[in-house]
Parts: C-alpha cells; structure tokens; sequence
C-alpha cells in the first residue's frame, strides 16, 4: 500500500513538473518532493529522482527557490543513506537562511550541514553544526519541526558513541528521545531511547542496559510494533551470557531467532555479527555443532579486524572444548593477531579524531584571531568616522554662528534703512505741503527740509550700497537655502500640497528681510501681484507659479505685463518683468 502511495504521488510530481511554467508551480513542485521524502526513509529515493528531473530548470528558478531545492536535495539525500562529498553548497545554503529562513529552515540547514561533516569525517564539525542547528529550534512556537530536532539529537548520539562518550551519548539520545515524543513520532521515540542500552553497556551497567531493552520491548509491544519489539527482546541474550544467566540467555536467544533478523543492511559486517553472536550463545549452551557452523560462517563473513577476533576467539573456545588444542591454539594466536590489528584501526581512527580536533581547534584559534583583527579595524573605521563628524559638526556650528552675525549686522542696517525711507517719505510729505504756502513766509524752513532730505538721501545712498555691495549670486545662493523656498520646493514636487497663508507670510518676510527694496514695489501692487513678484524672484518658472496660485498660466503672463507697467513704466513682455524682478537686491 506505502508504495502505491509513493508511485501515485511521483506521477503527480511529473505533472507537476511538465506544467512548470513560473514561481508557483515551482514551489509546488519543491512541495511535492517535500512530501514525498517525508513519508518515510524509503521514499527518499523518489524525491531525488523528481528534483534530478528538476534540475534543468534551476536556472528559471528564484534565488530562494534554488536555495530551498539544494536545501530539499540534501534532505533527501541524507535520507537516502547517500554519502555527501563536498560542504560547498550547504555552506552557501546556511549562509543564506541566516539571513533569510524561518526557524525550523535554519535549524535543517545546519543539520544538513553537519551531516555532510559526519560524511567527510570532520566529527568536530559536525558536532558544531549540530549544536547550532538545535539552537535555530524554537521551541515556544507551535509549528516548531520536532522531526528534525529529535533526529539531530539522534545524529549527536551516533557520533559520541563513535568517540566512545558515553555520557553524553546518553544526555544527547534522552533529547532525542524527547523531541520524537513531541513529534508524535512514537516509534523513533522508543528506539532513541532503546539505543541508551549500548551506552550503559560502554559505562560496564550491564544491568542498565538490560532494563532499557526491556522496557523498550514493552513499549514496543504496547503501541502494536511486535516485530521490533521482539528483536529489542533477543538483544539482550548477549547480556544474559555476560551475566551466566542461561535461562533469561535462552528465552530472549529463542524470540531473537523466531524474529529471522539479519542485522543493519547499512552496516557491512553486520551478518558477520549476528553468526558471531549467535555461535556464542550455542558454544553457552553447548550445542557445539550450531556453534562451529554459526562461527566459521562469521569468519568468511567478516570484513573488519574487530568481527574476525571475535569469531577466532570463538573458534578457539570451540576447539578447546573439542579437545583440538593445535588448532585451539591457532585460532586463538589468529584471534590476537586480528585483535592487535583491531586495535591498530581504532588508534588509528582515534589519532584522526585527534588530528581533526585539533585542525578543528587550529581553525577556531585563527576565526578568533581574524574576528578581533576585524574588530580591531571596524573600531578603527568607526573613530575616524566619529572625528570626522565631530570635525564637520564644529566646522557647521562655525559657519552657521557667521552667518547669524553677519544677517544679524544687515537685519539692523535694514531696519535703520526701513526708517529712512519712511521718514523719507513724510519729509516729502511735509515739504509737498510746504510748498503750497506762501513761499515768502517758508522759504527758509524749505531750505531746511531740503537738506534734511539731502542728508537723508545720502544716508539712503550708504544703506543701499551696503546691500547693493552683496553679489546678486551670493543673494540667490542664500534665498535658496531658506526654509521657505525648500517648502516650495517641495510643493512643487508634489503638486498635492497647498500653500498655507503661514507659508505666504513667512515668504514675504523672509524675501522683505533679505532685499529691501521690496518694500517700495509692495506699496504699487495688489496682494496677488506682490506674490507672483516674490515667487518670480525665487526664480520659480511661470508653470509653477499658476500652480502655486491656483490660477492658469495666460492668467499670469496678463499680471506679468501689467507688473511691468506699474514698476518700470513701460509696455513689454512677461520676460523683461522677470528680468527686472531676478535682479532685486
């Protein structure tokens, strides 16, 4: 029935993937292949060959997408029990889900990538990884993927045993054993805990190992996996010889054999290992014949130095038994020979853990080098940013304290010059006046006032040459960095805004502050006159003062020409009147 499924769901996949055509029916597709491999180990292998077909088209995909297929990729094949020969893919997928995956994305990255270490041998690493990728876990959300951490842990447990550390061994299988529970992965959650038994076996608790097993077994038995449970059962036969307890070694020994197991398909001595086992419960229990056929059988068997000790040390005790010292001697003299070679393997496999460990440490010592090389150089870059803005702050305050001088010095020599004109004025008033009198009887207070003017047009003179003095250049450079006209600026731009009248008025003041001689041509104009005048001054275009006025452009060209002939007295075009307005100072 599992593998109707799988057949059903890989011709849908190819549906899938003939219609792909765009992002959607790209993700379905890396969906498809997800749920797939996530039926069982087994279906693994479908999923590969969906993505391989797949692959073609990797060049359509989204960089996101491409990372989440080489992440799937990965994921399936670990699954698949392929080897991994290269950590140059998963490290750019890690590096691109620490910045861009959820949670439960970065936590499969990591692991994937320390199962590529597992595969290249780099235990250190793997570990590392490991560690990192149960970190990413987020525990406190709902959809947190406990499948993968339980198996992470698992993954833990496989490479301390490997390292003969037993305890932590044990600390990383109870998580595990933990996480397939919360899973809902029942199964795997008892056979984490049921694999504890060989790190108490490693710690010599024998006793330990026995109970896990069999509360293993009932577990088992209790959620309906008999099979399972029955081979968990007969594991402990080797246990119950070890103790010299014959009747429990029978009874588990006897359930063990009805089971037909054959050992790991994944481990290649694995055979070997149970006709190894199994001749030494008959040489137990004396049935020499079953022990001899069981032994020799692991012995051609055998392909590891470790499994071919332990069958010609049982070979030896069955020749001792029957009496057959010579070649009780010889295989017992074999069973050294393979013994000291076992142990050769195994300081060998230990000086490479070593030598990895150490590479592992070398390459930690030169990261942490680097990083506080980096940070030593990011302080730096941040001091010599920090001094220049420091610089350039002083070197703004000093600008900006000139310039309030400087506009404080023409703000007075403005008001001074506002006074004279309008003292200016009533002098002409009062002399206008005057001259309707009898010009026998004022003729000398005429006098006066007349060289009061002069005084006072002379002074006038001073002021207006103060101003005068500025460059035209500098007076446009100055009124473009006014608030006002940035905030015109900015209406224009945005053509949405209205002017306020606050704006209107501080624009009049702010121009009035800045040119004086506005003052005169404010007093000839009507309200919608002076604004076109002070906007024209801001070198605003024709089209954007109708904007700013609400009102259409032939509108404004007709106010221009008749500003031209109230100022300068004279018939002409828009232009001139914009010429002569640009050039107020």
């Amino acid at each position: 029935m599992k593998k109707l499924q799988l057949v059903l769901l890989a011709i849908v996949s190819l549906f899938v993937l003939a219609g792909c055509h765009g992002d959607k029916q790209y993700d379905d597709l890396l969906q498809q292949a997800d749920s797939i491999m996530n039926i069982d180990d087994d279906s693994a292998k479908v999923a590969i060959k969906l993505l391989d077909k797949a692959k073609p088209q990797l060049n359509d995909f989204s960089k996101a997408q491409r990372m989440r297929y080489q992440l799937l990729y990965h994921k399936a094949k670990n699954k698949a029990d392929i080897l991994f020969s290269s950590d140059s893919i998963m490290k750019n997928v890690v590096a691109y889900y620490e910045k861009h995956g959820t949670s439960n994305e970065r936590m499969l990255a990591y692991y994937m990538l320390g199962c590529v270490y597992r595969d290249l041998y780099e235990a250190p690493m793997a570990l590392e990884n490991y560690d990192k990728a149960t970190e990413q876990a987020d525990t406190t959300k709902k959809d947190c993927d406990y499948t993968t951490l339980s198996r992470i842990y698992g993954q833990m447990g496989i490479l301390f045993e490997k390292q003969h550390i037993p305890y932590q061994e044990l600390s990383a299988l109870n998580n595990a054993t933990k996480y397939a529970y919360l899973a809902k992965d029942t199964l795997n959650a008892i056979l984490f805990f049921q694999n504890k038994s060989t790190a108490f076996y490693d710690l010599s608790e024998i006793d330990s190992a026995i109970h896990i097993n069999l509360k293993a077994y009932n577990l088992l038995k209790k959620h309906g996996y008999d099979q399972i449970a029955n081979i968990v059962f007969g594991c402990n036969y080797g246990y119950y010889i070890e103790k010299k307890d014959y009747k429990r070694a029978k009874e588990s020994f006897k359930i063990f054999k009805k089971t037909e197991y054959n050992g790991n398909d994944n481990y290649e001595d694995s055979k070997a290992y149970i006709f190894c086992e199994q001749g030494d419960y008959y040489l137990f229990s004396g049935q020499l014949d079953s022990a001899f056929l069981c032994l020799n059988q692991s012995l051609k068997l055998s392909k590891s130095y470790s499994n071919k000790c332990a069958a010609t040390k049982g070979l030896a005790k069955y020749y001792t038994k029957t009496n057959h010292s010579a070649l009780a001697a010889k295989y017992a003299l074999l069973s050294s020979e393979y013994n000291d070679s076992s142990l050769y393997e195994l300081r060998e496999s230990q000086l490479q853990q070593m030598q990895a460990m150490y590479d592992y440490s070398r390459n930690q010592k030169l990261a942490k080098e680097a990083e506080y090389k980096a940070k030593q150089r990011l302080h730096t870059i941040y001091l010599i940013i920090i001094s220049s803005c420091l610089i350039l702050l002083s070197a703004v305050y000093i600008y900006r304290k000139n310039i309030r001088k400087r506009n404080h010095k023409l703000l007075v020599a403005q008001r001074l010059y506002k006074a004279s004109i309008l003292k200016l004025q009533t002098t002409k008033t009062e002399l206008a006046h005057l001259k309707n009198l009898n010009e026998t009887k004022i003729a000398a207070l005429i006098k006066e006032k007349e060289a009061v003017i002069e005084n006072l047009q002379k002074e006038i003179n001073q002021y207006e040459s103060i101003h005068s003095g500025r460059n035209l250049v500098e007076i446009n450079k100055q009124l473009m960095d006014t608030f006002v006209y940035k905030k015109l600026a900015y209406i224009e731009c945005h053509p949405q805004e209205k002017i306020t009248d606050e704006t209107w008025d501080n624009l009049e003041e702010t121009l009035e502050g800045m040119i004086p001689s506005l003052a005169n041509i404010k007093l000839k104009l009507s309200k919608k006159e002076y604004r076109i005048c002070l906007l024209t001054r801001l070198h605003f275009s024709p089209s954007a003062i109708s904007c700013f006025m609400q009102c259409n452009l032939p509108d404004i060209s007709m106010s221009r020409k008749r500003m031209l002939s109230k100022l300068c007295e004279k018939d002409g075009k828009p232009k001139e009147l914009d010429e002569y307005i640009q050039h107020l100072m």
